[in-house]
């Protein structure tokens, strides 16, 4: 919506300032801005209307705007009433035109009286004006000419300037203005400068110079103030004070040339003798000040330029800056740019403002207040002096009402002075090109900014996104927390978003078009490179890709720009689901799965997945819904929330039966299986292994082929069955390497080193774990890295290394449980706690083994919890509580036999057999021990069968069978010396014994 009033007013300026007039619009640029401030200023009334008939109030208005209305003087009328006038002729026709496009009353469409709606657009245009004015133009044009003659043609015309400000000369006083009584904090920056100040070598002849930089808002007059007042007593030659008026509405800049005059006035020098020239007026302040020792501080800079000439030159003098700009081209200059304040001294500042009797920056209420000003010292000045003005008012009352409405910096003011117009003369300090990036970036949703999606956003070359970005950075309306990352403060992100919502709709949506084109395309890019097990089909892709994207070719640059950009990413999908974009929501989700599994981020994948899950039932797009079913039950079951996850995907399983998508079927019914097995349903698995079996093999599919016989590979370890299960893991290793699946390949690694240390190959265990954690390294894989560590601590204790053993185990423990892996937690617990037992350390061992016990609880994970009982009873039973070790290991033996755990229940028989040993019932022991023993060659567990061939010898031989208790012994120390079994040191002592 584009007003032209231009050449209206340019008319009217040449009416009663002749040609002179023409320098309000220059040219082409001049009356784009122009054009601009109008356009905005409506959009503040238009903003008012039924949102579903703003477009249409759009074109009216720009319509009837098109011709510039005929601006009629006579009497005594003022600007105001002028435009009031002609605005009202056009809006006759302009009623009339949106009735009949609409269909509705015009009362009805601007939700008030026509009258009402007249005035308030002939304001928003005095208002254009008047921000038009205060950035300069009509200032320098009035500057320009002799007041007095055009006072008296206004006269003559009966015309009238109202709030017009005309700048008046820079006024320098040779005192500081008074200190601030409730100035809080900033105790390091002031000890900064009066650090410098005291190493400062007075033979170099330089002088110092302190420029404290910031936001709006944030208190850099108040600590120039501070650190002035308490410098003083050094400066015995005086301190001067010279207001720059960078920022202050309807006022220029101070030009150097006149605060030079200033300055010199206020050192005595008569205006006679006060040179034409800039140059000879800097020479002639710096000869002034050659001998003296003065304080200068120069407040609300707008540049470099404006300071360097006033810069003293003799050594000794102090020189403060404040500007909310960084001085870069301001040579030997001391930057120091403030942050918010910390929120144990925003507390404090809040509780003196407020000067309530009782109240405490401690006060919770108090600590959510000042949050909700973004520890602004302004927001907290402002809303701090709300309360003490309002006795009847709590803090609990201004905490609701900040977060109740919805422009928080439009309730942050105090008579004319607020957050808001702070930060308005920030933006119009502006060019039009970063004005534009800034209300861009008032649509991203996340709070990290880099280049890339600026340039998005605003639709622009990388470069020119990136010199906009620094140009914020440098007017302190975007900071950089680390190199190429920009955020807003949170005020200063709801003024841009203020800003933006008067932008023509069509515009920021197609902005947000690109945005969310943007990370879709870049997070699928990424994700080719985070190998994740499920093999993966099509997906749909971004409408428009963008032209610029970060360098992504491997897998650790995929791996660091998804964790720079994970909240981002997730916002995104949040923001994309609200606006009514379902594809973008599913599938940046489902782009950013297996990153977020790997990474244990379950929580947040839960919650992502959730989010695709209702916008693609909300649109009916089934295959979307499959997806991410799909995903939230595979994230449901490493959150041990496995009957959840057998719901999620059957659902998954019908929504791809239905779109015909096969390979998306067999992905959920492979799934389906493993949550199957983690209820303990081994029949179920088995099932569902074959059918997911058969529809990969029907695409040709290796990868899915090999993760089912990977599950099955694990399947049938828990049935006890390791010959079965050793021959599948390593057909499924051998299809991993063949098609290059490295994610795969390091679990199938892991869970060959299970098999293999069951079976009693301990050089093979440890080489598998090694194999693995080599992988699941190199690929981020900090899940796979967690049961790899818990692999290699059993590794460690079955060959004698309990000590390594003990220190690696609790480092799985603590993986796991950074990750949030409370079903992997319980397994490395119940191995931590065997490494503690084999050391002696029983009571150590008792609480770990307990804790395991209620995670093998709390996820019913049966297998763990008849082993990790099984333990307990060892334990137990060392410590003197045979009955409560008797109570676990009838228990685990229930439990195991219930749930057909072959291996979990002949180790259980035999530890069984070995507690009956030690309280010498040697008939109910070797009874235990002898029916062990075909199970354990069954299932192909050598080390249970040494551990049962061992029992059954120690029971002969306190039976007086010496021959037979020898011969079982010597069997046993075989087993043990070609397995490498550290028990073998037992048996041998037990034989030297004989």
């Amino acid at each position: 919506m584009a007003i032209d009033v231009v050449s209206a007013v340019v008319g009217w300026l040449v009416a009663f300032c002749s040609d002179s007039g023409v320098r309000l619009v220059r040219g082409q640029h001049d009356e784009r801005s122009l054009k601009k401030t109008m356009s905005r200023a409506l959009g503040t009334v238009v903003i008012q209307a039924d949102p579903a008939v703003r477009p249409v109030l759009e074109r009216g208005l720009a319509r009837y705007f098109a011709a510039s209305p005929k601006l009629s003087f006579g009497g005594a009328a003022s600007v105001r009433d002028a435009l009031t006038a002609a605005v009202a002729g056009q809006m006759v026709e302009l009623e009339q035109w949106v009735a009949d496009a609409t269909g509705r009353p015009f009362g009805d469409v601007v939700d008030m009286e026509p009258a009402e709606f007249i005035g308030q657009v002939s304001e928003a245009v005095v208002t254009g004006l008047r921000q038009y004015a205060a950035a300069g133009e009509l200032t320098e044009l009035v500057r320009a000419l002799d007041t007095a003659e055009i006072m008296g043609r206004l006269e003559v015309l009966g015309l009238q300037i109202t709030e017009l400000a005309v700048p008046a000369r820079a006024a320098a006083t040779f005192s500081l203005p008074r200190d601030i009584a409730s100035f809080t904090g900033r105790g390091a920056e002031l000890e900064r400068i009066v650090q410098v100040l005291d190493s400062a070598d007075p033979d170099t002849g330089a002088i110092d110079i302190h420029a404290i930089d910031g936001m709006a808002g944030i208190g850099k007059t108040a600590l120039a103030l501070r650190t002035a007042h308490f410098l003083a007593p050094r400066f015995q030659d005086g301190q001067l004070f010279l207001h720059l008026h960078g920022h202050t509405p309807g006022q220029r800049p101070v030009d150097p040339a006149d605060a030079l005059v200033s300055l010199l006035l206020a050192v005595g020098v008569p205006a006679s003798r006060i040179p034409a020239d800039r140059q000879t007026r800097s020479a002639l302040w710096r000869q002034q000040l050659r001998t003296k020792r003065i304080l200068l501080l120069l407040d609300d800079a707008v540049s470099s330029e404006q300071i360097r000439h006033l810069l003293p030159g003799s050594p000794g003098c102090l020189v403060l800056i404040t500007s909310r700009r960084r001085l870069t081209a301001l040579e030997g200059v001391v930057p120091i740019s403030l942050e918010t304040l910390p929120p144990t001294e925003a507390t404090v500042l809040f509780s003196r403002l407020a000067a309530r009797p009782g109240l405490f920056p401690s006060d919770p209420h108090v600590e959510e207040v000042v949050r909700l000003c973004g520890y602004l010292p302004l927001a907290i000045r402002l809303t701090a002096g709300k309360l003490a003005h309002h006795p009847s008012w709590t803090v609990r009352d201004l905490v609701a009402d900040l977060t109740r409405t919805q422009n928080r910096i439009a309730a942050m003011r105090a008579e004319d002075d607020s957050v808001a117009s702070a930060f308005d003369l920030s933006y119009h300090d502006l060019a039009p090109d970063p004005q534009l990036m800034f209300r861009r970036l008032g649509l991203h949703p996340g709070s990290e900014i880099d280049a890339y999606v600026a340039a998005a956003l605003a639709d622009m070359e990388m470069a020119t996104a990136q010199e906009l970005l620094d140009d914020l950075f440098m007017h302190h309306l975007i900071e950089e927390p680390a190199r190429g990352s920009y955020r807003m403060h949170d005020l200063v992100r709801q003024k841009a978003k203020s800003l933006v919502s008067l932008d023509l709709v069509l515009e920021t949506e197609t902005a947000l078009d690109r945005m969310l084109d943007y990370y879709l395309h870049t997070a699928q890019h990424a994700a080719h490179f985070v190998i994740g097990r499920a093999p993966a089909s099509a997906r749909p892709t971004a409408n428009r890709p963008p032209a610029w994207t970060p360098e992504i070719n491997s897998s650790a640059q995929a791996l660091d720009w998804l964790r720079e950009q994970r909240a981002n990413l997730h916002a995104a999908i949040d923001f994309a689901a609200f606006r009514a974009r379902p594809t973008h929501a599913i599938y940046i989700a489902a782009a950013m799965n297996d990153f977020l599994r790997i990474q244990g981020h379950w929580d947040e994948a839960v919650a992502v997945h959730q989010c695709a899950l209702e916008a693609a039932t909300r649109t009916g797009d089934t295959l979307g819904r499959g997806l991410a079913l799909g995903n939230l039950g595979s994230v449901q079951r490493l959150q041990g929330q496995y009957p959840a996850a057998v719901r999620s995907q059957q659902q998954a399983q019908r929504a791809y039966r239905e779109v015909g998508d096969r390979l998306g079927e067999a992905n959920a019914v492979h799934e389906l299986g493993v949550a199957q097995r983690l209820c303990s349903d081994y029949a179920a698995d088995q099932v569902s292994q074959e059918q997911a079996g058969a529809l990969y093999r029907s695409l040709d599919n290796k990868l899915g082929e090999a993760n089912t016989l990977h599950e099955l590979g694990t399947m049938y370890f828990l049935m006890g069955n390791l010959h079965a299960s050793l021959t599948a893991q390593a057909r499924a290793l051998e299809m991993f390497q063949d098609i290059g699946k490295p994610y795969g390949l390091a679990f199938a690694y892991n869970e060959l080193a299970v098999v293999s240390y069951l079976m009693g190959d301990y050089p093979a265990a440890g080489t598998h774990v090694a194999h693995g954690m080599s992988l699941h390294t190199e690929l981020g894989n900090t899940f796979g890295e967690a049961y790899s560590l818990k692999e290699l601590g059993v590794v460690e204790y079955l060959t004698g290394n309990l000590r390594a053993a003990i220190t690696t185990l609790t480092s799985a423990v603590d993986l796991h449980r950074q990750l949030g892996s409370r079903y992997g937690m319980g397994l490395a617990l119940t191995d931590l706690g065997v490494a503690q037992r084999l050391s002696g350390e029983h009571a150590t061992a008792l609480s770990t083994l307990i804790q395991a016990l209620s995670l093998h609880r709390e996820f019913a994970f049966r297998y763990g919890e008849g082993c990790t009982l099984k333990e307990l009873a060892v334990v137990k039973d060392a410590l003197g509580h045979r009955a409560g070790a008797e109570a676990d290991l009838a228990s685990a033996l229930h439990l195991h036999t219930e749930f057909g755990h072959r291996h979990g229940l002949t180790d259980t028989m035999i530890t069984q057999g070995d507690l009956l040993l030690r309280h010498g019932e040697h008939d109910s022991a070797q009874d235990k021990f002898t029916r062990s023993l075909e199970p354990t060659r069954e299932i192909g567990a050598p080390l249970l069968e040494a551990r049962a061939i061992e029992g059954l010898g120690h029971c002969l031989l306190r039976t007086d069978d010496t021959t037979g208790g020898l011969a079982s012994l010597r069997q046993a120390q075989a087993i043990y010396l070609r397995i490498g079994a550290p028990d073998l040191a037992r048996v041998e002592e037990a034989l030297r014994g004989r």
